[in-house]
C-alpha cells in the first residue's frame, strides 16, 4: 500500500492466535473448508468450497490481519480499501459503503472483476481495530464465480457483515 509506505508504516501478518487478542470471530459457512495454513501462509483464514467450483475456480472466503507498526489515521487508511478492489482486471462496481462494522471504522466494497478467463464477484470489507496500543488492520473478501451469485451472494454478504470484532 504506497498509503503505508509514504507513513513510514509496514503490515505485519497477524496469524489467528494473535487475532484472539481482540477478539475476531469469523461466522460459519457452513459446508465450507478450511484451507491449510501453509497453502497461504500470510492470511488469518482461508475456506473454501469446492463442491461449488465453476470451470476450476473455487468460491472462496480470506480473511487477513495486519499488525500496523505505528498507529495512523483510520480513515484516510480505509480510503484505500476501495483502490484495491478498482485496480482489478475489467472492475465492475456493484456497490460500496463507509458504515462502520460494529461501531468500527469500516468501508465495504463489491464488484465484478475478469481473471484468468473467469467473470468472478467479489465483496470486501476493510476494518480498523485498535487494541490496548495495537492498530489493526482487518480484511474479509468472499470470491465466487459471478453465475453463482444469485445463489450464494447473500452468503458472502453475510460473511463480510458478520464478523464479530471484541469481547461480549
Amino acid at each position: 500500500m504506497s498509503f503505508l509506505n509514504r507513513q513510514g508504516v509496514e503490515l505485519v501478518p497477524a496469524h489467528r492466535s494473535e487475532c484472539d487478542r481482540f477478539g475476531l470471530d469469523l461466522p460459519a459457512l457452513p459446508g465450507w473448508d478450511a484451507v491449510p495454513e501453509h497453502l497461504f501462509p500470510h492470511a488469518t483464514t482461508v475456506l473454501c468450497s469446492s463442491e461449488n467450483a465453476v470451470d476450476g475456480f473455487v468460491p472462496n472466503a480470506m480473511v487477513l490481519v495486519g499488525k500496523l507498526t505505528r498507529s495512523v489515521d483510520s480513515k484516510s487508511l480505509l480510503e484505500c480499501g476501495f483502490g484495491d478492489s478498482r485496480v482489478l482486471p475489467g472492475w465492475l462496481e456493484v456497490s460500496r459503503d463507509r458504515a462502520p462494522l460494529r461501531g468500527l471504522p469500516s468501508v465495504s466494497i463489491a464488484g465484478r472483476y475478469e481473471w484468468d478467463g473467469h467473470l468472478l464477484f467479489a465483496r470486501t470489507r476493510y476494518v480498523v481495530v485498535h487494541h490496548i496500543v495495537d492498530q489493526y488492520l482487518v480484511q474479509v473478501t468472499v470470491t465466487l464465480p459471478d453465475s453463482l451469485r444469485d445463489r450464494m451472494g447473500r452468503l458472502a454478504d453475510e460473511f463480510v457483515d458478520e464478523v464479530r470484532i471484541g469481547r461480549g
